[in-house]
């Protein structure tokens, strides 16, 4: 990856990679994007466009397709979609990615990656339960990974409208714990686009931080009917969370 424009692919260009793909675009990257629907459709005739927190919009032209084909092979690969979704899609991901593209998958939950590098008695480990047939590793392998959690939010407003919502923090390791050239310039490339960004020494430690969090919070969430700030903010519902 150099410090020109690189090529990159969004796959999943929703909320949280639509966000990635607008801001990249911005920074003057040439960034291509994998959509459907209206949304694809939206992006295709006028572009994607960003509102900030501000409510300020810009609007800048990607190349949006359904066909990862289409797109061939890629410098860096954003993985928006959601981890459901992965085991299915992986296969028609696997044309972006060649030898040296750079996986960064802004996924939440424990991905197939996690004990690549990891060390000890698990290393090299599948989990069945995320990839049992190993069809998201064999498109997207391992080793092509640089891990990312991801602390911000973000919603698909109307097609091909992005709102910026909370957060802008995006943590990166290698699976392995090793620092790396591809590390350093992925890192760059994402505080170009006006990310903060951290470099985490454990990266499957954020993962499960991530995860836990998410796993206090969200049934909470779902019972009450309440937003995360809401709930934090009513005394007897933040007791329930510290519980």
């Amino acid at each position: 990856m150099s410090e020109a424009a690189a090529r990159i692919c969004v796959a999943g260009a929703g909320a949280v990679g639509g966000l990635i793909a607008a801001r990249l675009a911005l920074a003057g990257e040439q960034v291509s994007v994998l959509a459907r629907g209206a949304h694809l459709e939206r992006m295709r005739a006028r572009g994607l466009e960003l509102v900030d927190e501000t409510g300020a919009r810009a609007r800048v032209a990607v190349r949006a397709e359904s066909d990862p084909a289409a797109l061939g092979r890629q410098e860096v690969l954003v993985v928006g979609l959601k981890a459901h979704q992965l085991r299915d899609a992986a296969a028609t991901l696997a044309p972006l990615a060649g030898p040296d593209t750079v996986v960064v998958p802004a996924i939440n939950g424990v991905p197939w990656w996690f004990f690549h590098g990891f060390g000890g008695a698990l290393a090299g480990s599948r989990l069945a339960s995320v990839d049992p047939e190993g069809a998201i590793a064999r498109a997207l392998p391992p080793r092509n990974v640089i891990g990312a959690v991801v602390h911000l939010s973000a919603a698909v407003e109307s097609p091909g409208v992005i709102r910026r919502k909370a957060g802008n923090l995006l943590i990166l390791g290698e699976p392995s714990g090793a620092t790396s050239a591809r590390l350093e310039q992925t890192v760059s490339l994402l505080r170009r686009a006006g990310f903060e960004t951290q470099v985490a020494e454990a990266i499957q430690r954020e993962v499960w931080i991530k995860l836990w969090g998410n796993m206090n919070m969200n049934p909470i969430s779902a019972l009450t009917g309440s937003t995360a700030d809401v709930i934090m903010d009513d005394p007897l519902t933040l007791e329930l969370v510290r519980g």
